[in-house]
């Protein structure tokens, strides 16, 4: 059976948030995203305390997914440094596993003409 994972990353505002889920999933690199938020984060930066309100995604996706979904973030976050930490998900149901196995699958590449006969 297929290692579903679990990856965490935070946005600066809900438009980013979202623009990130959306993204993901459109390119099938993530299940489902959830977007949580605000939450308010708490971390030193350049020689600073911050405190800043986020948000927070929650991203299934199965592990050969990973490293796509990390490169796409590299290209799409907004922040220089992004928080991202993933786990695998010691418990699922065969049925989620399969159904995020399903919509994360690349679509076929169709040859640009048809065969010929």
């Amino acid at each position: 059976m297929k290692q579903l994972m679990i990856g965490w990353t935070t946005a600066p505002n809900d438009v980013d948030a979202r623009r990130l889920a959306e993204g993901l999933t459109r390119e099938r690199l993530a299940a489902c995203v959830q977007v949580e938020g605000p939450i308010m984060s708490h971390y030193h930066w350049e020689g600073r305390d911050e405190m800043q309100p986020e948000f927070r995604l929650a991203i299934k996706f199965p592990e050969e997914r990973g490293q796509d979904l990390v490169e796409w973030l590299h290209e799409n976050h907004p922040y220089q440094v992004f928080q991202w930490v993933a786990l695998p998900v010691p418990v699922s149901t065969p049925e989620y596993i399969q159904w995020a196995d399903e919509v994360t699958r690349p679509p076929r590449q169709q040859p640009p003409f048809p065969p010929r006969r």
